[in-house]
């Protein structure tokens, strides 16, 4: 029941980040989240750690919890570092890479595409992070893995808060082809076009979002 309750704090105050129903830096107090999901504070504690953990909302000692305001800076050092361990993933991976992960592939691009289609930004994002975690996965390395999810979860963050999900035609998406160079490099198993395709990617969709201030500002 305990897991329970702290799962439903969790998604609850996930998504009304997601939603933007939660502007960037407004405070979200425990009494309140208590009081709307008819709830102790203790599972909502224990949701705001893993929120933190997330990098969506920042713990201020005697302040309580803020939703996320990140800086230009702070984009440029997550994905900077995104462009060196997904490479090094794909190294890795490179010669493990069966049809069955291709197909795999290809299916997540197809999902992709679909959940962009009925504006399921959810899925979405939940795609989008298979999609760059799929080298680190056929690697078999378990600590790579935890720093590439960490890392996506970051960029999930200024994803929420600064991508443009709701306005953006389908055809204007630039992830979505820039995925497909990916996968079209892993498919002729050419590391140095998945590494460049890698590095293109992360740096076009830095550019769009250090270029983009929050909506709420």
């Amino acid at each position: 029941m305990k897991k329970r309750t702290e799962e439903l704090a969790y998604e609850k105050v996930k998504r009304a980040i997601m939603l933007k129903r939660l502007n960037p830096g407004q405070r979200i107090t425990e009494d309140w989240v208590s009081q709307e999901l008819n709830m102790s504070r203790t599972p909502i504690r224990a949701a705001f750690k893993r929120l933190e953990s997330e990098g969506l909302i920042q713990l201020v000692p005697h302040k309580g919890a803020f939703v996320c305001n990140p800086s230009n800076k702070e984009l440029e050092d997550v994905f900077h570092l995104r462009i060196m361990l997904e490479g090094y993933a794909a190294q890795l991976a490179i010669n493990h890479i069966s049809e069955n992960d291709l197909k795999e592939f290809e299916q997540l691009l197809e999902q992709e595409i679909a959940s962009y289609k009925s504006r399921d930004f959810e899925e979405f994002m939940h795609v989008n992070g298979l999609i760059h975690s799929f080298a680190a996965k056929i690697a078999d390395n378990k600590f790579l893995m935890q720093q590439v999810e960490t890392l996506n979860q970051w960029s999930d963050c200024y994803l929420i808060l600064r991508d443009e999900f709701y306005t953006t035609e389908l055809k204007n998406v630039k992830s979505i082809p820039e995925h497909k160079a990916i996968y079209d490099a892993y498919q002729k198993k050419d590391l140095p076009a998945v590494k460049k395709a890698i590095e293109l990617h992360l740096l076009s969709t830095l550019s769009d979002l250090s270029n983009q201030e929050s909506i709420f500002s």
